[in-house]
């Protein structure tokens, strides 16, 4: 198999020389294309603003805010809220937005054609974390911009939602430590009923258990020991009076309650109840010798119905008469004595077992007393602690209220408003004309290689000894005529007007679509080192 003969790079150049043109107007067609839809695309203006997300100026430790999520989550959730169809709505009508679209087009779709033409971009950094210490990405700013063909429209738009992102975001701070407070205040007051109630059922309890309460039991047990004490002391003095009483009995049965009573001359004086008893003896000593109508008999009868008539009308007298002696009536007096005693410790007895049986039941109630006694005492101390958890809350949260309005707490500041755009952003036409150029020399090249590849022409020596397999006798050069020398100089002219013309228009597009072409020749002459004298 034969091997085909490699070109060398003088090959090349006779090829480009040959097929100048099959390489030209390719590349000039792709160029002046490329110049037109650089030229001709719209231009879309981008205005930007950057807003800084601060940190509550007043420490954390002091004043806790109520919004806890974190900046790029809190971002998102406003994005939601200002990015609806009825904010964008009024923002299409107020700025006259697609106006060529709107008599066919729905707001809803427009709303999510302006959408597509809002950026949001988020700007983190590596913090550590508060909360947990750790390092980790926090979004410290975020920029917000819009796209339109109209730069003043462009700037007004922006900053119209610059305004919505920040009046949302006070709104919303506001709105939650506002929400907060209220909660909790509403959860204080019905804390604070809670207790009330839990108070006037405690009272009532400690009225109807007085004396079951169990910080009393210890004081019930203590008074039960003592009154069994004075119980066990009232007994034994019961029994020695019981005792001393049987002794007194006995003492006094021995004890004659009368004595003789003697006058002056020695004749013994005779009370009512002696002279009644002399009397009747008398008179049942001469009734077995008189007949009852005796003289003697009737007197003594009547004197004996005298003295029972005086006994009869005064007892006392004759108990006086029965217990006239000193002895009989000092053992009278100490019995009475210690019968009267012995009935109040009787007495006595019986009120101490009484309140031992009081002091019993109340230890016996106590347990179930305290049961329910704890059971309140519980709910009140939790609900009093919980009140007065939710009342500190509650402080903390009208803290961050006033934090919030006073706008000391997290806030977004705008630190660079949309300018007015002046160059605009979209399309990028230099990168259209540098690709026209690439693309424009690689059509040229894929022409002239195709052209190529399909010409079987023979041009030089090379060609005939590929063909004869031997060199050729002698070689006739090119004989150009006038005909082809007026062609020549024509093509020449064409392809010098040409490349004249693009080069200006590559010149005109840099000049207005990149940089002035002063600016570049000032650029490129400090690049070069060359001083410019002033």
């Amino acid at each position: 198999m034969e091997e085909e003969e490699l070109l060398g790079i003088g090959d090349y150049i006779a090829i480009l020389k040959r097929r100048k043109m099959q390489l030209i107007v390719p590349a000039t067609i792709i160029l002046l294309l490329s110049i037109g839809l650089a030229l001709g695309l719209p231009s879309i203006y981008r205005a930007e603003a950057t807003i800084l997300i601060e940190q509550q100026e007043i420490p954390s430790e002091l004043v806790r805010s109520t919004v806890t999520s974190y900046a790029g989550e809190r971002i998102q959730v406003i994005s939601q809220r200002v990015m609806t169809t009825e904010n964008l709505g009024k923002i299409i009508d107020s700025y006259g937005l697609y106006k060529d679209k709107r008599d066919d087009t729905s707001i809803t779709l427009l709303a999510e054609e302006l959408r597509e033409d809002i950026e949001l971009e988020m700007i983190s950094a590596d913090v550590v974390d508060p909360r947990s210490g750790r390092p980790t990405t926090a979004t410290i700013a975020f920029k917000l911009s819009f796209s339109n063909k109209q730069p003043r429209i462009t700037q007004k738009v922006t900053n119209e939602l610059v305004s919505l992102y920040l009046d949302e975001n006070l709104r919303q701070r506001t709105q939650s430590a506002l929400e907060t407070s209220t909660f909790l205040s509403a959860e204080g007051e019905k804390l604070n009923q809670e207790i009330s109630e839990l108070e006037r059922l405690l009272a009532e309890f400690k009225e109807k258990h007085v004396n079951n309460l169990p910080e009393l039991q210890q004081l019930n047990i203590q008074l039960m020991e003592r009154n069994e004490r004075e119980l066990s002391t009232t007994i034994q003095q019961i029994r020695n009076l019981e005792e001393r009483k049987i002794y007194l009995q006995s003492e006094l049965a021995q004890v004659n309650p009368t004595t003789d009573i003697y006058n002056s001359s020695g004749n013994r004086i005779m009370g009512t109840e002696d002279r009644l008893r002399a009397l009747q003896t008398e008179y049942l000593a001469l009734a077995t010798r008189y007949t009852d109508n005796h003289p003697t008999l009737i007197k003594i009868k009547g004197e004996i119905e005298v003295l029972e008539k005086e006994l009869g009308a005064n007892p006392s007298e004759k108990s006086k008469t029965q217990s006239d002696n000193p002895a009989y009536l000092a053992l009278e007096t100490q019995l009475q004595a210690a019968e009267s005693e012995l009935t109040s410790l009787i007495i006595l007895r019986e009120d101490l077992k009484v309140k031992i049986k009081d002091f019993e039941d109340r230890l016996m109630q106590s347990p179930q007393v305290e049961r329910e006694y704890r059971n309140l005492t519980r709910d009140y101390e939790n609900a009093l602690t919980k009140y007065q958890e939710v009342k500190a809350k509650q402080l903390e949260a009208q803290l961050a209220e006033s934090l919030e309005r006073e706008r000391k707490g997290e806030r977004f500041s705008l630190i660079e408003p949309p300018q007015l755009p002046e160059n605009p952003d979209k399309p990028n036409r230099v990168a259209i004309l540098f690709l026209g150029i690439i693309f424009g020399i690689a059509g040229g090249l894929g022409n002239v290689s195709i052209k190529e590849n399909m010409d079987d022409a023979i041009y030089d020596i090379k060609d005939v000894m590929g063909i004869t397999k031997s060199p050729p006798l002698a070689v006739i050069p090119y004989i150009e005529t006038s005909d082809g020398l007026r062609w020549r100089i024509t093509d020449s002219k064409a392809i010098s007007m040409g490349l004249i013309a693009t080069l200006v228009l590559s010149i005109t597009a840099i000049h207005y679509l990149y940089k002035p072409i002063d600016v570049i020749w000032y650029m490129l002459l400090r690049i070069l080192g060359i001083e410019i004298g002033q």
